[in-house]
């Protein structure tokens, strides 16, 4: 509780009064609302909703038991890499690996398709594969 007290008097003290009751209305707008949707709505996915959108779909369907997430067709800029760690936490991303490790599944953005997997799920922004062995 010290915790919260702390954090609204840093709140209070930093942001200009103007803008509190702003906030006040964006917090109460989308409180009710699913994180994801909160998140499209951010300003850590402004740089590229649709990637996002993509990243998001692709969690919502990874097999269970996947082991981490190997990403391809994605720009290798930090904002891109960084969000997709960020959206498939706690398990690793790693950008275009030659091979996916057993029990990895690769995140195919847009038309890429690496040679040598076989498509788990395909939807317009992108599919899930695994490697073919």
């Amino acid at each position: 509780m010290a915790a919260a007290g702390a954090l609204l008097a840093l709140v209070l003290i930093v942001q200009p009064w103007l803008e509190l009751p702003r906030r006040v209305r964006v917090l109460v707008r989308t409180a009710p609302l699913e994180l994801a949707r909160r998140r499209l709505g951010g300003s850590g996915t402004a740089f590229d909703r649709e990637y996002f959108v993509f990243l998001e779909s692709a969690r919502r369907r990874l097999p269970a038991g996947t082991l981490g997430v190997g990403l391809y067709g994605t720009p290798g800029t930090e904002p891109y890499t960084y969000l997709a760690g960020y959206v498939f936490a706690p398990r690793p991303v790693h950008l275009a690996p030659e091979a996916l490790p057993e029990g990895w599944v690769g995140a195919l953005y847009g038309a890429a398709r690496p040679p040598g997997v076989r498509i788990l799920q395909d939807w317009g922004a992108g599919a899930l594969a695994v490697e073919n062995r």
